[in-house]
């Protein structure tokens, strides 16, 4: 029986996995002076609503950066992260290493994950401390 419901949870988790990889053929991040650019490009987008972008810092824990409306299958994407090296995830690094990927969010059914992508963010230390000025003030 134990491993009857291991095979049921194994298969669900496989089928989840390979739903998200139905929906985005590829995630990719560049490092680009002081924005990260993201992009990618959607495969099927039956019932998909929108994209929520996710951030990881050292501390590997996912959080929201922004979300994409949906446009159609077989659209690329682009967004460029210029909060990132403002905003490090309590590091205090002219190089950062961050993670990202989607929250895929459907009309009809739970939210899915895309693939990571993991992008070297290399911010000179004025633009860090020019940054870190600026948001004191906000």
């Amino acid at each position: 029986m134990k491993i009857f419901v291991a095979l049921i949870m194994l298969f669900v988790a496989g089928s989840v996995a390979y739903a998200a990889d139905d929906v985005v053929d590829y995630l990719k991040a560049r490092s680009s002076g002081d924005k990260i650019y993201l992009e990618w490009r959607s495969a099927s987008e039956t019932n998909v609503v929108r994209y929520e972008i996710e951030r990881a810092g050292k501390d590997g824990i996912f959080r929201y950066v922004a979300a994409v409306s949906a446009k159609g299958s077989m659209s690329t994407y682009e967004y460029s992260d210029d909060e990132a090296f403002r905003k490090p995830d309590g590091a205090q690094l002219a190089s950062l290493y961050f993670t990202y990927r989607l929250r895929i969010i459907y009309k009809d059914k739970p939210a899915d994950y895309s693939v990571t992508a993991g992008v070297n963010h290399n911010v000179s230390s004025i633009r860090r401390t020019w940054g870190m000025i600026k948001e004191m003030f906000r």
